[in-house]
């Protein structure tokens, strides 16, 4: 590789769309690398780079500054690859809400490249095919996702993404008005159809779950995020907290199935010390340790006349209860 094309090379990596670099910064880097070349050269190479790639100049301070235009794919080798295509595809397919919204607009070029490369007649390999073959199926009964507004995410991803405090118009169930909350965001996390918000509240030293669709407005604030020390989302969300109930007990159960149901536990089991028996092939008992959550007891609640709780007996008459009032109505 010839000493100038090597030198193209590496401007051409270190060039970003999010940030413009002066002249002065993109010959200090150069000459970091180990190319020793003039200012005056390094403005001839980005001026003739321009011409053969996606490369604006903007003037800033009485500088010179150079970055990628937005809206388009950089490419410094041909094309994307069917593998990378593939990816680019099921991140759109299953990801794309939870990215932030000028991360999806830097993608955007790449999602439509990524969809050129597998719809092509050149290629004939079997994984063009595969985004056509893969979908995720709700276990429970899928609902339709509520409305956010575009201002309100916006506003929220960049608020996470930066590490920034967040100013919300907050109206929780059942209040009749939103009401004004500066909060600091830990997490965002999709649980069914909807997205919820981990955040501690200022002035609090808790995690509280806000749903994302009942924020009216919102403003990020310049002031950086006051987070809760050691807080992990991942262990958080183990603790129970998308159980509606993280603050619960561990109960071990027992539990008999009927007319087939349950089987799939053989499988997906509910925990990892659960024993299974069969009493015959219809019937099944099952014992394990759970969180006694509401989550857990609607999941229950589902399986109706195919579920017999065994023990615990408080568990079984709450159950009991619920089964009769439900009756009741009828």
């Amino acid at each position: 590789m010839s000493e100038a094309l090597k030198r193209h090379f590496d401007i051409l990596k270190m060039l970003s769309k999010d940030r413009a670099l002066k002249t002065i910064d993109i010959h200090q880097r150069l000459e970091s690398l180990g190319h020793k070349i003039s200012k005056r050269t390094v403005e001839r190479d980005l001026q003739n780079l321009s011409l053969s790639y996606p490369i604006v100049v903007d003037e800033k301070d009485n500088a010179f500054c150079w970055r990628y235009a937005q809206g388009v794919a950089i490419n410094l080798f041909p094309g994307l690859s069917e593998a990378e295509a593939v990816s680019f595809i099921m991140l759109k397919q299953f990801a794309e809400q939870l990215l932030p919204e000028s991360l999806a607009q830097d993608l955007e070029p790449y999602f439509q490249e990524a969809k050129r490369t597998l719809s092509s007649g050149i290629s004939k390999s079997a994984i063009r095919s595969w985004p056509d073959k893969i979908r995720t199926v709700p276990a429970n009964q899928p609902l339709l996702k509520p409305h956010v507004s575009n201002e309100v995410q916006k506003e929220v991803h960049a608020a996470l993404l930066r590490d920034q405090q967040i100013r919300v118009w907050y109206q929780a169930q059942g209040k009749p008005e939103p009401k004004e909350y500066v909060i600091n965001l830990l997490g965002l996390v999709e649980h069914g159809a909807a997205q919820y918000l981990v955040a501690k509240f200022e002035g609090h030293d808790s995690a509280r779950i806000l749903a994302l669709h009942r924020i009216h407005a919102a403003q990020i604030l310049p002031t950086k995020t006051n987070k809760i020390k050691d807080f992990d989302l991942d262990t958080y969300i183990a603790s129970g907290a998308f159980g509606f109930s993280g603050d619960v007990p561990e109960i071990e159960v027992g539990l008999r199935f009927y007319n087939g149901a349950g089987f799939h536990l053989k499988e997906t089991p509910l925990s990892k010390d659960q024993i299974v028996r069969e009493i015959d092939e219809r019937t099944l008992e099952v014992t394990a340790t759970v969180r006694d959550n509401k989550r857990f007891r609607w999941w229950l609640l589902g399986f109706g006349e195919d579920v017999e709780i065994i023990f615990p007996l408080e568990l079984r008459s709450s159950v009991s209860v619920a089964l009769s009032n439900a009756l009741g109505k009828y």
